[in-house]
């Protein structure tokens, strides 16, 4: 199998993404994600296997409570490759590789750039449980909106 990792950063590449699931909230997600990007805010980053899309991952620029942040706006992992573990990954899951890609580029910013925090909004309370026991991710809580983020400082 071979694995290759692009970026859409300033092109609309919903066309190539929506197909991915048939789920209607998971289209909305990524239709958000592809405007993003379409607007210059969001850079995604997606992983093919032998040319085909089997998982993305968005991230943009933000401040919570004034950190300046890396945020993973939304990732996503085709329901065929979930689960899996591929030893071309370093035997990391897809979901696990991309977090880890994300967790590489934000360092680098960091060198360049001020920034103190990977950082991401949970969909759901298993999907909490998963980054902080998977990832180490910390919960955090913001003092005027009271939004709950999971993050991991750099």
């Amino acid at each position: 199998m071979l694995f290759e990792l692009n970026k859409f950063h300033s092109s609309n590449p919903l066309q190539k993404l929506i197909h991915l699931t048939n789920d209607d909230r998971q289209k909305q997600f990524i239709k958000a994600l592809c405007k993003g990007c379409q607007k210059n805010d969001t850079v995604i980053y997606y992983l093919s296997i032998d040319n085909n899309i089997c998982g993305m991952i968005g991230l943009s620029a933000s401040r919570i409570d004034n950190i300046p942040c890396l945020h993973v706006d939304y990732i996503f992992v085709k329901e065929d490759y979930r689960k899996n573990i591929y030893e071309e990954l370093n035997n990391k899951k897809i979901s696990e590789y991309l977090i880890s890609v994300s967790i590489s580029l934000a360092t680098e910013i960091k060198e360049k750039l001020g920034l103190r925090w990977l950082v991401l909004n949970p969909d759901n309370s298993e999907l909490e449980k998963f980054y902080i026991d998977a990832f180490k991710f910390t919960k955090y809580k913001t003092a005027k909106e009271k939004l709950v983020y999971l993050f991991i400082g750099l």
